[in-house]
């Protein structure tokens, strides 16, 4: 997973963890500085890698993403398999 997916996922734990509500991609895109639609796309990766699971009009961490976060590695170049075979 690339660094900037990496700061999206944290984003959204954060925010999660401080308000127990969904968080979109408008809140984690003013968070970050960034486009709504790039942080959007983000999002989807995260999702596709069951990082984050969709709750109404936003996203929850997943204890998958939250392990991962916790793991002691620097984001950058780690390859999560997103086939489902």
């Amino acid at each position: 997973m690339d660094e900037a997916n990496c700061r999206v996922l944290a984003a959204v734990v954060d925010r999660y963890d401080s308000t127990g509500e969904p968080v979109s991609a408008a809140t984690v895109a003013d968070t970050l500085g960034r486009a709504t639609t790039a942080v959007s796309g983000r999002l989807t990766e995260l999702e596709s890698c069951e990082f984050l699971a969709p709750v109404g009009d936003g996203y929850r961490p997943t204890v998958t993403g939250r392990e991962f976060l916790e793991l002691d590695i620097e984001c950058g170049p780690v390859i999560v398999d997103t086939d489902d075979e």
